[in-house]
C-alpha cells in the first residue's frame, strides 16, 4: 500500500477530476483505507466550495454593464497615443537588425557621390594659366654667393633656382 506522503499531493486533482485513470484506481484505494487522506480530501473539498463560493458572490456585485465598450474605447486610446513610441521602437529595431546593411549602403552612397564629383568637375584647362593676367613671372635674384632665379605661377607653388657658390666657380 502507498504511503500518504505520495497520495496527499494527488487529492486535488483527484478532486478537479484531473487525475489519469491509471493513478486513480489505486488513490482511491488508499482513500478508503485511510482515515487521514479522507480528512485531508474533505479539508480540500470545503476550501474548493468556500473560494467559489466567495468568487460567486464577488462577481455578482461587479457592474459589467458597457464594460465592453470601455474596453475597446481604452484601446483605441492606446493606439492613438503611442504611435510615436511604436514608430520610434521600430527605428531602432530596423537600425539594430540591419546596421551592417546601412552601414554599408551609406559607404557605396557615398563613394558614388565622390566619384560623380570628380566626374562632373572639370578642372581648369592648363590653356588658363597662361593667359595675360596670369601669365608666369620669372625674375633673376643675386643671393649674394649665388646667382639664382625665382619662378611665381598664380595658384602654384614658387620655384627657386640657385646657381652653385660664385667662389667655387672662380
Amino acid at each position: 500500500m502507498k504511503r500518504c506522503e505520495e497520495i496527499v499531493p494527488l487529492l486535488g486533482p483527484r478532486l478537479d477530476g484531473a487525475l489519469p485513470d491509471d493513478d486513480r484506481d489505486w488513490v482511491d484505494d488508499h482513500v478508503r483505507g485511510c482515515a487521514g487522506c479522507r480528512d485531508r480530501e474533505a479539508l480540500l473539498a470545503a476550501q474548493a466550495r468556500a473560494i467559489r463560493e466567495s468568487v460567486v458572490a464577488r462577481g455578482a456585485q461587479v457592474d459589467l454593464a458597457g464594460f465592453s465598450d470601455r474596453v475597446l474605447a481604452r484601446v483605441q486610446q492606446d493606439q492613438r497615443g503611442h504611435a510615436g513610441e511604436r514608430t520610434r521602437i521600430w527605428g531602432q529595431e530596423m537600425w539594430w537588425a540591419h546596421k551592417r546593411l546601412f552601414a554599408t549602403g551609406s559607404g557605396l552612397a557615398l563613394a558614388a557621390c565622390m566619384a560623380l564629383a570628380v566626374l562632373l568637375v572639370r578642372p581648369a584647362p592648363a590653356d588658363d594659366l597662361l593667359l595675360a593676367d596670369n601669365s608666369p613671372q620669372v625674375e633673376e635674384i643675386d643671393f649674394g654667393t649665388h646667382d639664382g632665379a625665382v619662378l611665381q605661377l598664380p595658384g602654384q607653388t614658387t620655384v627657386i633656382w640657385m646657381s652653385e657658390d660664385r667662389s667655387v666657380q672662380q
